[in-house]
């Protein structure tokens, strides 16, 4: 068994009262594993997708290597690589929250403002990490599976005829 964490799977979040949303239970588990324990969630924006990233603390790590290798395959083939800047937009955009036992965290405000989320998130798990979308948003990416985009449509919907929170 590798000691790999991979998130798969879906769910929706609504903001309470307070401005927190809720991950995922399945996730919140594997985050805390991969925090070594901790409710550690690690947050930043994906660099092509428009929406937010999360993963647990040992991610970090996998994304620093990553660059050492990128650097070392770029030495090998006598490319220039800009490591510094490779970690700048990997790294250096990532916020670490807590969560509490019951998953509730609060979404980095520059997180939040960059992703356009308001009072509503879709987790959606894609291997090392899961991205974190503003409904409307991914409703809109042509990219995204249609299975996805219409399981987010209906929850709209849902939510717009008051049936969904």
């Amino acid at each position: 068994m590798s000691d790999v964490i991979l998130y798969s799977g879906n769910a929706f979040s609504v903001a309470d009262g307070k401005g927190r949303f809720v991950l995922p239970l399945e996730m919140r588990k594997l985050v805390t594993q991969a925090s070594g324990g901790q409710n550690r969630l690690c947050l930043s924006i994906h660099m092509d997708n428009g929406c937010a990233t999360g993963f647990g603390l040992s991610h970090k790590q996998f994304l620093f290597d990553e660059v050492e290798k990128l650097e070392r395959q770029a030495y090998e083939a006598g490319r220039d690589f800009n490591a510094d800047l490779e970690r700048e937009n990997r790294l250096g955009t990532i916020e670490d929250v807590n969560f509490d036992d019951a998953g509730r965290f609060f979404l980095h405000p520059d997180i939040k403002d960059e992703a356009g989320i308001t009072d509503a998130i879709f987790f959606y798990g894609v291997g090392r990490y899961f991205q974190v979308w503003k409904p409307e948003a991914l409703v809109e990416s042509p990219d995204r599976p249609a299975l996805i985009r219409n399981k987010v449509r209906r929850w709209m919907d849902a939510r717009a005829e008051g049936a969904a929170k």
